[in-house]
């Protein structure tokens, strides 16, 4: 891409750069729909480190409960309250 620098594309020439990336995420990020912007950074070998937390416990309290759904981000949170469903 335009403005990257031809020279540290080179994996053994990034292996040798001091600076480290630290990656840092709540587990909220993977339910709300960033899964693959993660998965990609750590593929494409763009980070060195990952530190992420379980602190979404809710989610996790509101999944063990029956029934549950794939839902549809677009769909109208107003409207699925006053059905009785809930967003995680």
């Amino acid at each position: 891409k335009e403005g990257d620098d031809e020279d540290l594309r080179d994996p053994s020439i990034r292996s040798k750069i001091r600076a480290r990336i630290f990656f840092s995420y709540t587990s909220n990020q993977i339910s709300c729909g960033q899964r693959e912007v993660i998965r990609f950074l750590v593929q494409h070998n763009l980070v060195d480190a990952i530190v992420t937390t379980a602190g979404g416990i809710e989610e996790d309290i509101m999944k063990c409960f029956e029934p549950t759904f794939m839902g549809d981000f677009n769909l109208k949170g107003k409207e699925l309250r006053k059905r009785g469903i809930n967003r995680i």
